[in-house]
C-alpha cells in the first residue's frame, strides 16, 4: 500500500490521511485555490519539528480530503462571481466562504484541521 504523504524534506512518511491530520507536527498554513473546475486545489501544511529538523511546507491536494465533506459537493468554481467573497485571492486566508463553490467546500473541510499554535 502506498503511503498517504512523504515529507519532501525529511522523508517522514504518513501512512494515512488520519495519521497526517492527527500529527501535532502538521500545521495548516494555506489554501491554494483552483480556478479551473478540472484542477484540484491545494492545502499547504508546515511540517514543524523541534530544533529546526524539518520546517518545510508541503502541498496536499484537496481531493485527498473530500471524504470528510458531509454536505453537497459543488463542482463549479464561482471565483469572481457576485457570490464570491474573494477569500481565494489570499493563500493565507483560511476562513469559510458561503458561496456554492468547489473551493468553498474545501474551505469548509479545512475548518476541522489543526492550525498552528503560535
Amino acid at each position: 500500500m502506498n503511503p498517504f504523504k512523504t515529507c519532501p524534506k525529511c522523508a517522514f512518511t504518513w501512512t494515512s490521511s488520519d495519521d497526517f491530520l492527527d500529527d501535532p507536527a502538521i500545521c495548516l498554513v494555506g489554501f491554494q485555490a483552483n480556478f479551473i473546475e478540472t484542477d484540484s486545489a491545494l492545502y499547504l501544511f508546515n511540517h514543524i519539528l523541534e530544533d529546526n529538523r524539518c520546517n518545510t511546507t508541503m502541498a496536499v491536494e484537496v481531493d485527498n480530503f473530500l471524504f470528510l465533506n458531509k454536505e453537497t459537493l459543488f463542482e463549479e468554481i464561482k471565483f469572481g462571481s457576485s457570490m464570491c467573497e474573494s477569500h481565494c485571492r489570499n493563500v493565507e486566508d483560511l476562513s469559510e466562504c458561503p458561496a456554492e463553490c468547489k473551493n468553498a467546500i474545501a474551505r469548509k473541510i479545512m475548518q476541522d484541521f489543526s492550525h498552528c499554535n503560535g
